[in-house]
């Protein structure tokens, strides 16, 4: 048999090998010394994660506002605990719903309240900590979940409750107010709670806020404003007649000037899942409530999260679903026709893990991955705070069906109970979960990378035959040799057991027998996953290193 023959050398291979992250989903990353009982997590366009958490400090402080940033090899840029954003918030025993969100140029804003007296701050910080506002931020009285815009042309709105309507004050780049004061949201007598907000390509936004008389139970509202902050609709568009409340974070895409916006509404004792569509002149196409995840009364359809890739033709939608009793989970997933609404994996939705007693639902936000599959934390456990739980990586396909043979790859395996779980936005080939978690000396944040892009979105596989890899385990040299029936230049990709990428190089294959000859010796013990793929090749499968 004739081989071309590739050989390549190990220096490429041992780019990545000594990066922070570690393999070990039983340990993780620490990403800060202090205890923490809140934290919030987010990355950058360039693979950077923000984590945003309270310290805890002994009164009457209580608590400070601390900033970590990780780079992509999980390398700690703000010293061991953090930056410090502010020791100056008047803050009780708790904390309240807050907010974290960037802007095109990654620029890091938050916003809190103060619980000690209700007062509220904005803050607006740079990749390395320092403060873009003042240091002390951009403070409002009374002031309960500050929602934040960045705005394209360096400005942001800010909004709040200020009971019993929510206002809006416009910033300007430097921190200052630009409006002479806060409007108002209204809707009628009703009072008013900020949600989202969403910028238009005119330089007008839209914000989605709720109505409540009183308790949390709430209705769900739009309006679109201008830049000065006036309404631009006769009247708020109503998008559902089902019970929502106003103390919880829904799920949202945007599309051009188009928002989708997913969420849990309940009827009597039912809860049902729901996709809307707003579009820009505030119509509703697909009438009050939107498109329905499941159009079965039977299960509960609870904490919606929903993903979108731009230019792609639907929208995910996630949903764990509980039986009435609520004492058993499982999961779901839908897709939807972004222009009709139409459910595309039938009108029942389509099962991932049936309703069960070991408790397997999404702990994250949902993904959409190139416009074919999504990419979720898989929660395995009760999380009671007393019994252990595990967080694990689920990439699906693009009918629903799971990419991995194993169906998910273990995140945070330590036998404890996890929380303030935050999974970022996939960048390249890896994501980052951020969670709290003790084990043993306190609830500290810890974060670990996973691998995305293993599998999804190359091409067949009936082409390929003979594929032979050897010697398997190995600790020196690795073959790969395989028959294709095109000459093509192919991408060949090494990644570790937990799905980041080691290596990744771009190959020539002839017409008829390769071999790819590999150094692997600077690798450490463990199993690998290779892949070698082009528009015609699709390999992938497994090798072990012993070292």
């Amino acid at each position: 048999m004739k081989y071309f023959s590739l050989i390549i050398i190990a220096f490429f291979i041992t780019l990545n090998i000594n990066a922070q992250w570690t393999t070990e989903t039983d340990v993780n990353t620490l990403v800060a010394e202090s205890e923490s009982g809140d934290m919030k997590a987010i990355g950058t366009s360039g693979g950077n994660t923000y984590v945003v958490f309270w310290k805890v400090v002994p009164a009457p402080t209580n608590y400070e506002l601390r900033l970590q940033v990780l780079d992509e090899s999980g390398y700690k840029q703000l010293g061991d605990d953090g930056a410090l954003i502010s020791d100056n918030i008047p803050m009780g025993t708790w904390t309240s719903m807050w907010s974290v969100v960037l802007d095109d140029d990654d620029n890091l804003y938050v916003g809190v309240t103060g619980t000690e007296n209700s007062s509220g701050y904005a803050f607006k910080l740079d990749i390395n900590g320092n403060h873009l506002w003042d240091a002390d931020g951009v403070s409002f009285s009374n002031a309960f979940l500050v929602t934040i815009l960045p705005l394209s042309l360096g400005e942001a709105i800010v909004t709040w409750n200020d009971i019993p309507n929510a206002l809006m004050q416009k910033i300007d780049a430097d921190g200052n107010p630009v409006w002479t004061s806060p409007q108002p949201v209204i809707s009628g007598s009703s009072k008013t709670s900020p949600g989202d907000l969403y910028e238009l390509s005119s330089g007008d936004y839209i914000l989605v806020f709720h109505t409540y008389s009183f308790g949390i139970s709430s209705t769900l509202f739009a309006q679109r404003y201008n830049s000065n902050g006036e309404s631009q609709w006769t009247s708020p568009t109503q998008l559902s007649n089902n019970a929502t409340v106003f103390n919880t974070e829904y799920s949202s895409v945007q599309s051009g000037d188009t928002v989708y916006y997913g969420y849990m509404g309940s009827t009597g004792n039912r809860f049902d899942s729901y996709l809307q569509r707003i579009n820009p002149d505030g119509t509703l196409p697909w009438g009050i409530n939107g498109s329905d995840f499941d159009i079965n009364q039977t299960d509960y359809e609870m904490n919606t999260k929903i993903a979108y890739s731009e230019g792609s033709e639907y929208i995910w939608s996630i949903c764990t679903y509980k039986n009435t009793s609520q004492s058993q989970s499982g999961e779901y997933i839908q897709k939807f026709d972004k222009v009709t609404g139409e459910r595309m994996l039938t009108d029942n939705a389509k099962m991932i893990y049936p309703i069960g007693g070991d408790d397997k639902v999404h702990a994250s936000d949902l993904y959409s991955i190139h416009n074919i599959g999504t990419y979720f934390l898989l929660k395995i456990g009760f999380d009671n705070g007393a019994t252990p739980t595990t967080l694990n990586a689920v990439e699906l396909d693009e009918n629903g069906d799971f990419i991995w043979e194993e169906e998910y790859m273990p995140v945070a395996t330590y036998s404890a109970s996890k929380s303030r779980i935050h999974l970022t936005k996939p960048v390249s080939t890896q994501t980052v979960a951020v969670f709290i978690e003790d084990k043993g000396d306190g609830g500290k944040i810890y974060a670990q990378v996973s691998g995305v892009d293993i599998y999804v979105g190359v091409g067949d596989l009936s082409w390929s035959y003979n594929t032979i890899v050897y010697p398997n385990p190995t600790k020196e040299n690795l073959f790969i040799e395989f028959s294709s029936n095109t000459t093509t230049k192919v991408k060949f990709k090494i990644y570790n057991s937990i799905g980041v990428l080691i290596f990744s190089h771009d190959e020539d294959v002839l017409n008829g027998d390769n071999r790819f000859e590999t150094d692997i010796q600077n690798l450490p013990s463990g199993t690998y996953i290779y892949r070698i793929t082009s528009p015609e090749i699709n390999l992938s499968g497994r090798f072990a290193v012993v070292q």
